[in-house]
């Protein structure tokens, strides 16, 4: 009996652990890049979307060419109905994926997801080489100053993860 109530709390936190482990954070904000797929290929490779321009159903892969770990910084400008567009400049893994996407699937269309929404949707008309990932609109403003404390801002490296000065306060 006094072993059972001497191992009690060991055995209560080893219980609670598997509720926790491997737990990871999700990202502040995900930026995905999804092929077009097939309807044929199957409910666990593909998913439906709707477009809205033009207004279609459309079935992308659900495993992502690139995500937003793939991403080393960026650079957004103004876009579209108020939105914002950006270029993402890709780590080397990110723009072989890339490159190697553009090569072979030529014609077909790719879908970035911003939080789990359609952000654009592009067709693929010629290989891209250079590591940027071009994202003409759908970017909230709010989701924007979430990016930029994960990656920095091209042009304003130097400033990243450096806090900004505190004000004087007036004597």
């Amino acid at each position: 009996m006094r072993s059972l109530l001497r191992n009690l709390p060991f055995a209560l936190v080893l219980s609670v652990l598997p509720l926790h482990a491997g737990e990871k954070k999700p990202p502040p904000v995900s930026i995905r890049l999804h092929s077009e797929g097939n309807e044929k290929e199957g409910d666990s490779f593909v998913t439906p979307i709707e477009l809205t321009n033009p207004q279609k159903k459309i079935f992308i892969r659900r495993v992502p060419i690139l995500t937003e770990r793939d991403i080393k910084k960026f650079l957004p400008f103004p876009g579209r109905d108020g939105m914002v567009g950006a270029y993402f400049f890709l780590d080397p893994h990110g723009a072989d994926k890339l490159e190697q996407f553009t090569t072979e699937d030529r014609g077909k269309l790719a879908v970035v997801m911003i939080n789990g929404r359609v952000g654009a949707a592009l067709k693929v008309d010629k290989r891209v080489t250079d590591g940027i990932l071009f994202v003409p609109g759908g970017i909230m403003p709010n989701e924007v100053a979430l990016l930029q404390a994960k990656y920095p801002v091209i042009g304003r490296e130097s400033e990243f993860g450096k806090k900004p000065p505190k004000e004087k306060k007036p004597q």
